[in-house]
């Protein structure tokens, strides 16, 4: 049984929080992207300047040519970089909408939502060229009627975000993921899904992919992001990257390191976050032909690091690791800094010199 827990003033996740928050960004540049299958808008956020020269190549050509600077040359000395984040790619895993929403509010005010300032964010964020995606898949927010699932049950959750079949039984997962576009075949369309039904992580990225993911595809390929993550809710999980593939070895130590900076900061604050073995080596299952998310897509289009940060959700769910609303907004805003701070110190042109010098 739901246990009601009022939502804090910082808590924008809805649709309408979100568009309506955006209607008030004066420092950074609000773009419209393709709308949702649902025809619902879907808003990119801008701030600081992008100083990436003109592609002259494809990422796959300049590989080609042994010469990725022909993709995506950031050897100038005056290059700034990118970093992209992206919410709610699942309509029920809320957490990294509000937390993206809370950095605009930094960026255009100098506090979050609540009124209080975190300079340490700020400071690092103001010196980068950020993309900011708050809401990818506004059909599947739409499909969840409430705002996060802090004091929900683990059921509401496989109900809500996974859907339940045309005979009543609860999709869950990865069952969800056994129909592709799943809309045919259930009698309550979860929050994983536009509103056609397809899952933006498992689409057709190479002969037909939805609206969403072209949204998240272009920025990832046009602005070859130094740093990309996907926002994602993970049950009562610790906070963790879950496993990308096919990705190159040099990559996933990048994103491992960024890791274990992670699981530092969180430890001085008394959160978990952790990295599993399979992350840092093989990044796929066990067995078999490991899967290619939206996440591995992004990769392959911008060749940088690309992550997939799965969060807490706060569940009525005994002897699990649960955190509340404040604990999870807190442990995104300390994400955000240290992946932020991370790509500062290592993919800015001065950066990248010291470490070819040495």
């Amino acid at each position: 049984m739901q246990e009601i827990i009022e939502l804090p003033v910082y808590w924008h996740g809805s649709v309408d929080a979100v568009n309506e928050d955006l209607k008030k960004v004066k420092k950074g540049t609000v773009k419209e992207l393709r709308p949702s299958a649902g025809g619902r808008p879907i808003y990119m956020v801008e701030y600081g300047k992008n100083t990436l020269p003109k592609s002259l190549a494809s990422l796959s050509s300049a590989l080609g040519a042994r010469d990725y600077n022909c993709y995506a040359d950031k050897t100038g000395a005056d290059y700034v970089p990118t970093v992209f984040l992206a919410g709610c790619i699942h309509g029920g895993e809320f957490e990294g909408t509000v937390g993206i929403m809370n950095l605009i509010s930094l960026l255009e005010t100098g506090v979050d939502l609540a009124g209080k300032p975190n300079d340490a964010l700020l400071s690092v964020a103001e010196k980068l060229h950020l993309i900011l995606m708050p809401m990818c898949n506004p059909d599947g927010r739409s499909h969840i009627p409430f705002d996060n699932f802090v004091g929900h049950t683990f059921e509401d959750l496989r109900y809500y975000n996974q859907g339940a079949w045309k005979n009543g039984e609860l999709c869950g997962w990865p069952g969800c993921k056994t129909r592709h576009p799943i809309k045919e075949y259930v009698s309550y369309l979860g929050g994983y899904f536009n509103d056609d039904g397809v899952n933006m992580m498992h689409d057709d990225y190479f002969m037909n992919p939805c609206n969403e993911v072209k949204n998240v595809l272009e920025v990832t390929r046009d602005y070859a992001p130094d740093f990309s993550v996907l926002f994602h809710g993970g049950d009562n999980s610790r906070n963790h990257f879950f496993p990308v593939s096919y990705i190159t070895a040099e990559a996933r130590r990048q994103m491992t390191e960024v890791a274990n900076l992670t699981t530092e900061a969180f430890a001085k604050e008394g959160f978990i976050f952790t990295i599993s073995e399979a992350f840092a080596k093989s990044g796929g299952e066990d067995t078999g032909l490991p899967p290619f998310t939206l996440t591995s897509a992004m990769f392959n289009t911008c060749g940088e690091p690309c992550v997939t940060y799965e969060s807490n959700q706060g569940l009525v769910k005994p002897n699990s690791y649960c955190l509340n609303n404040d604990e999870i907004y807190r442990c995104h805003m300390l994400f955000m800094e240290v992946a932020l701070r991370w790509t500062l110190d290592n993919k800015s042109a001065a950066a990248r010199a010291a470490k070819s010098n040495k």
